[in-house]
């Protein structure tokens, strides 16, 4: 009974850590792209300021995680990458390659080790 209910917690962490990772990726990605749409498609000062106000609730974000600062931002590296693909996808209406898709399951493997292997 006692594995079961250790199980679940690890699950829970998992998957609230990982929500984290993703909240924080969506925040900086779309908070730069606000900012890039400024400053490189000459859209309204607006865009840049959204985007810097949300780049700073990003900043936020990974306080929340239950690590320190290197493995958070380690880990965080690996979803970023991923997330940054997914975005171009369904955004920028780029389809990944080959090499994007293969480089972004490496980063994924490596960000799970680097967050989630025991301790």
């Amino acid at each position: 009974m006692e594995l079961i209910h250790l199980a679940d917690n690890s699950i829970v962490l998992i998957l609230s850590t990982f929500g984290l990772f993703v909240i924080a990726a969506l925040l900086e990605i779309g908070g730069g792209y606000l900012v890039w749409l400024w400053l490189r498609e000459r859209k309204r000062v607006s865009f840049g300021l959204i985007g810097g106000v949300i780049l700073f609730i990003y900043g936020i974000i990974p306080t929340l995680q239950p690590s320190n600062f290197g493995r958070v931002y380690a880990a965080y590296g690996g979803i970023f990458v991923v997330m940054a693909i997914i975005w171009g996808l369904l955004i920028d209406k780029k389809r990944p390659d080959r090499y994007e898709i293969i480089g972004g399951i490496i980063v994924l493997i490596g960000a799970s080790i680097i967050f989630y292997a025991p301790r």
